[in-house]
């Protein structure tokens, strides 16, 4: 399994984000996005097991569907346990409910295209950890509703 680093030219790596890379077996973008899309979601609905119920609009393809894994990492949701499903859209959404509340967590087409058009295999886990360092306003454009 490749090496996840604790620290990218002299930042270290939150514990969170490599625990993630470390399941996800390298870090990179799309999976700092889940997790950034989770942390989202948690700070709305809580993080109790079971109670919430996220449909990730990613497709079921990396790199876009390494999103998954950084929601499973950051959320009481998993495909194992149900309260997650991938859909073949890949709009980079994900909706999520609970007790008919609801939140919607879109990643900015901005932000997509930048990936798309910046990122590359060297600079990838430099480039996740911009990510995780944005604020959420920046990466996310996000509705909250019943």
């Amino acid at each position: 399994m490749p090496k996840i680093p604790r620290d990218i030219e002299g930042v270290p790596v939150p514990d969170e984000v490599v625990l993630a890379a470390e399941f996800h077996t390298h870090l990179g973008p799309f999976l700092v996005v889940g997790l950034r899309m989770g942390r989202v979601i948690t700070s709305a609905l809580g993080d109790e097991p079971f109670a919430i119920h996220i449909r990730a609009h990613t497709g079921p393809k990396p790199p876009y569907s390494c999103t998954a894994d950084g929601l499973q990492c950051s959320t009481p949701c998993t495909v194992g346990n149900g309260g997650l499903e991938v859909t073949d859209r890949r709009d980079m959404v994900a909706e999520a409910e609970r007790d008919g509340r609801r939140i919607v967590v879109r990643l900015r087409t901005d932000i997509f295209e930048g990936i798309e058009r910046d990122c590359t295999l060297e600079n990838q886990e430099r480039y996740a950890m911009r990510l995780w360092g944005a604020p959420d306003e920046e990466l996310f454009e996000i509705e909250e509703g019943t």
